[in-house]
């Protein structure tokens, strides 16, 4: 009777685990069954929208349905991921996120989301470094010459950054900071508004996208100083690092992630990562990415989770060590 029992049971376990597997497969298979949308924190004309908009352009392709791309700027990328991970946890509604999804969530109490319970990770997209730039008209020509007259000059440097908590802010908070210099910080709604007022002057440097700031350099708008990598980037080999320039251990890539509202069944958060993946290797697909200075990613959403959560540390150390803070 009991092995009977226990045979019955077993059977019914392995009828259900079926049946989910079933119903799993079949779900992914319809997915999508209409237009997807992907949202991204910050303006057009930057990185993360341009990278979201590749993104939004593989899924397509393979989903064989529209993706809108939707940019809602604001709080350093706040508003954008608090609305995602209020979404509807069905796969139609995304977040191209970037690292400052991470730092929000740790300076700032308005960020109402968690990175690590309020999203489900589906895969890194790409990851590149930003650049030390400055306006012609700061006499200097390498970082340590920077750092020197902003001892010589206290308060008299502004620099820009595409928002409160973003990489192009922390970078030159940690630098000031880590130097004992004081810079002014002036935040934008993103990269490509700071831009305007560093070729302008209104700026003295900023921490750049690679893309615009070695076109900038090319041309003499901008004078490129050092790489915030860890080490020397392939599409700028001659620049030194920020590391090498007096800061050891400094390493800031900027990376790019795509993220659905927590609860997104997995079979969809499989079907979108499988199809992210292999699209991102993709030949065309590719020299996009590299186009604008990234390096293309390539994560399963577990490996993408355990990168959002080795961020998460690394970055709640650094705010902890006090050289991060809410300015504003």
């Amino acid at each position: 009777m009991g092995t009977t029992s226990g045979c019955k049971a077993f059977l019914c376990a392995i009828a259900v685990a079926l049946q989910w597997t079933t119903s799993g497969v079949a779900l992914a298979q319809s997915f999508p069954d209409r237009p997807l949308k992907i949202v991204v924190g910050f303006a057009p004309g930057g990185p993360v929208d341009a990278l979201a908009r590749i993104a939004a352009d593989v899924l397509s392709e393979s989903l064989g349905k529209t993706v809108v791309v939707e940019n809602r700027a604001g709080a350093g990328g706040i508003i954008a991921a608090a609305a995602v991970a209020k979404a509807v946890p069905d796969g139609y509604t995304l977040l191209v996120n970037a690292t400052s999804d991470v730092i929000n969530p740790l300076i700032n109490k308005q960020a109402e989301y968690n990175i690590e319970t309020s999203f489900a990770p589906i895969g890194l997209v790409a990851s590149a470094p930003n650049v030390l730039v400055v306006h012609p008209s700061v006499p200097v020509a390498s970082m340590p010459e920077l750092i020197a007259y902003a001892r010589e000059h206290p308060g008299a440097l502004n620099y820009g950054s595409a928002g409160i908590g973003t990489v192009s802010h922390l970078a030159g908070a940690l630098v000031g900071a880590t130097a004992h210099v004081q810079f002014v910080h002036v935040p934008y709604k993103g990269t490509a508004a700071a831009q305007v007022d560093l070729l302008s002057g209104r700026l003295q440097f900023m921490f750049d996208s690679m893309v615009s700031a070695l076109a900038n350099a090319r041309v003499g708008k901008v004078r490129a100083l050092a790489v915030t990598s860890g080490r020397r980037w392939p599409g700028a080999p001659d620049l030194p690092t920020v590391a090498e320039c007096g800061f050891p251990g400094f390493d800031m890539v900027v990376w790019f992630g795509l993220l659905a509202p927590a609860g997104t069944p997995a079979p969809i958060i499989d079907r979108i990562s499988g199809v992210l993946s292999k699209g991102l290797q993709d030949g065309e697909i590719r020299k996009r990415i590299v186009a604008i200075g990234a390096e293309p990613g390539n994560m399963t959403p577990s490996e993408f989770g355990r990168y959002l959560r080795a961020e998460n540390m690394r970055w709640k150390r650094i705010v902890a060590d006090g050289h991060v803070h809410l300015e504003e």
